[in-house]
């Protein structure tokens, strides 16, 4: 069984990177790594949005099933794991802005965040 989710894994990934490979979306490493960078970074968001529901779920289940015990413990373990998973999609997407910091340059900014124009900031406040 376990050799046949391997055949599949492989034939999925196949057909999946064989259009790539093809059409010379990636002709280089340095191409590979930006295509890789860029499905993490839209996954990224996806997961964590994922995560945030299935914590707010666990807390939902929680307070509302306060009277049974075993419907508590489910909803306290819906919060761990998607406390976890919060935790590795953060540091995931730090990752991910290492990479494209070590191979790309940063430009003076990491991944996922945003560029704020300080001068117009302090026009603002002003």
């Amino acid at each position: 069984m376990k050799y046949l989710n391997k055949i599949k894994i492989l034939l999925i990934s196949v057909f999946i990177l064989t259009p790539v490979v093809v059409f010379g979306a990636v002709s280089d490493l340095q191409g590979l790594i930006k295509m890789a960078i860029g499905v993490v970074g839209s996954l990224v968001p996806l997961v964590m949005g994922l995560a945030v529901l299935a914590f707010v779920y666990g807390i939902l289940k929680y307070l509302t099933k306060s009277g049974d015990p075993t419907a508590r413990a489910e909803g306290n373990q819906f919060m761990i794991w998607g406390i976890v998973a919060l935790f590795v999609m953060v540091s995931l997407w730090a990752l991910v802005g290492v990479i494209k910091g070590t191979f790309f340059g940063s430009g003076g900014r990491s991944a996922g965040t945003m560029q704020i124009d300080s001068t117009r900031l302090y026009k603002l406040i002003q």
